[in-house]
Order: C-alpha cells, then sequence, then structure tokens
C-alpha cells in the first residue's frame, strides 16, 4: 500500500518506486530484487491504515495463513492441490499484480491526461479483474470504479456493488463524469 502510495506521487519519474522510464523488466518487478529507496518511506504512507487489525492480523499471519491452507489442500487432493493452490497461484498472482506496474505503463491507450505513462490496457484488465484500467485510475485515483466505458469491463467495481447490495460497502466514491 504504502509503495503504491508512494507511486501515485511520483509516478514514472526517479522517485517512483517502480518508474517504467527504468524500462519494462524494472517496472515489472526489478524495483523488489534491488535496493530502492522509496521502500524507506514506507511506514511514512501508510500511517493511516499502520494500526488497522485486519491489515495487523494478515500481516502477522500471512505465511501461517498459506500452511493452513496448504495442508487442507494436501488434505482434500495432495501435492497437486498444493503446488496449484499455493506456490503456481502465488507466482501467478504476483506477476498479474506486478503487469499493472509494467504493462499499463507500456502498452494500452489513454482517455485522460494523468501527467504520467499509464494507459488503460484490455488484457491486464482481463486478468487482475478491471485493474488495468490504469490510466483510468490515475487520473481518477480517488474512484472505486475503474472501468468508465461500457466496455471496460471491472470486476472488481462489480463485486464493490454487490458489497454495496448487501450494506458491506459505504461511503464509495466515484469519478465524476463531467470531469
Amino acid at each position: 500500500m504504502g509503495t503504491h502510495r508512494i507511486h501515485h506521487l511520483h509516478s514514472d519519474t526517479d522517485p517512483d518506486p517502480h518508474d517504467s522510464n527504468k524500462g519494462f523488466w524494472w517496472s515489472h518487478m526489478g524495483w523488489l530484487i534491488h535496493k530502492c529507496p522509496a521502500h524507506a518511506d514506507v511506514p511514512r504512507f501508510t500511517k493511516d491504515i499502520a494500526e488497522d487489525p485486519v491489515y495487523q492480523f494478515l500481516e502477522k499471519y500471512f505465511i501461517l495463513i498459506q500452511v493452513a491452507l496448504g495442508l487442507l489442500l494436501l488434505f482434500l487432493g495432495g501435492w497437486p492441490f498444493v503446488v496449484w493452490g499455493i506456490f503456481v497461484r502465488i507466482v501467478w498472482v504476483y506477476h498479474c499484480t506486478w503487469l499493472v506496474n509494467s504493462a499499463t505503463h507500456k502498452f494500452g491507450y489513454r482517455s485522460h491526461e494523468s501527467g504520467d505513462n499509464s494507459t488503460n490496457c484490455w488484457w491486464v484488465a482481463l486478468l487482475v479483474f478491471g485493474e488495468g484500467w490504469h490510466n483510468n485510475h490515475h487520473a481518477f485515483q480517488y474512484s472505486a470504479r475503474h472501468g468508465l466505458e461500457w466496455w471496460e469491463i471491472d470486476l472488481t467495481w462489480m463485486t464493490i456493488q454487490f458489497l454495496q447490495f448487501l450494506g458491506l460497502a459505504t461511503n464509495v466514491k466515484l469519478a465524476d463524469k463531467k470531469q
């Protein structure tokens, strides 16, 4: 969350942790491997959520949750379930997430001036449930909906709408169509 906020503050400039101007490899995952000065600033950008009990729980028990899931999968289907349900799943999810840093700053179209290289990339949007409408996200950072046109399928927004219907999501912010 902190690096995401730093990225938006300095998008596609040198202080951006995954500055796309440093190349596809860097913005995809190189920034995670090399020493990145922005990593030291993360706590400063997450003060508002640092005390949230949900984040604290997930941070504290991430490995334990994966081990418990792995044991359940081992019981249900043996080692193939563990390999696919833990290892392949985590690698797949991380690379899909990193495509938002890399591919959506290189491929796609721009519908809004956002002051950076962000684009709307349909194939990334399909892989990451709508987060690939990245130019829309950079133009309207506060918006819960990134697929702003009828053809921009946004499964995350559909999930939020469902949660609203159930009364579990409130005070949802959207982009103003006039902007």
